[in-house]
């Protein structure tokens, strides 16, 4: 039913999705474009990475039993230059702004990766449901990681929230980073840009 898409496999399996682009004014090549992680609760998932993370909804795609979320860390003069993009004829639809529940282009005008949330409707109501975090037996996906200016603050913040961590800065050997658990409990790297791995990591 989908056109315009591919699944190859990777050495471990893991799938990875190919899709055709919009043509643009660059020559033709591979760019990382998404991480796809399948949820619980699509919109309380959603809600959470733009409230603790400052990601940007770009588009909401409703089918009828499941939904997709595409989530962006995106600047504004970033967002401004993929809008100046778009086809005429989305720009009249959607104005000087766009709205992430109606068709846009922006996921594939955008360099910046995205993350790509899967919701299977009915899951939020299910008690025993839980996706597997990829870390807990057998372990395979790990995390996803995000740079942040001001790591301690940050976690603060993330902490009076409600946000649970697993490691915090000053936890461990390694200073410079934080493990917190989005809704499902998967694990989000926080990197202090200003980070040092000498003295721990032996070819930093």
């Amino acid at each position: 039913r989908m056109k315009g898409l591919a699944f190859a496999l990777d050495p471990d399996g893991y799938w990875i999705e190919i899709v055709k682009r919009q043509p643009l004014a660059w020559p033709e090549y591979y760019n990382l474009s998404q991480t796809m992680l399948r949820v619980k609760d699509g919109p309380k998932s959603a809600d959470f990475y733009q409230k603790h993370l400052g990601m940007t909804l770009l588009r909401r795609l409703d089918f009828s039993d499941f939904s997709l979320f595409f989530l962006a860390s995106v600047t504004p003069d970033e967002l401004k230059s993929a809008l100046d993009q778009r086809p005429e004829s989305e720009k009249a639809e959607h104005g000087d702004g766009f709205d992430p529940n109606k068709p846009n282009t922006l996921t594939k005008l955008l360099f910046n990766q995205c993350l790509e949330l899967t919701w299977n409707h009915g899951t939020e109501k299910d008690p025993v449901f839980k996706v597997h975090d990829g870390n807990a037996a057998p372990q395979g996906f790990g995390h996803i990681g995000f740079l942040v200016d001001d790591l301690e603050p940050a976690c603060e913040r993330m902490q009076a929230d409600g946000v649970d961590f697993k490691k915090k800065p000053s936890d461990g050997n390694m200073r410079g980073i934080a493990f917190a658990y989005d809704p499902d409990g998967y694990w989000i790297e926080l990197i202090d840009r200003k980070a040092s791995f000498a003295g721990v990591c032996s070819n930093y």
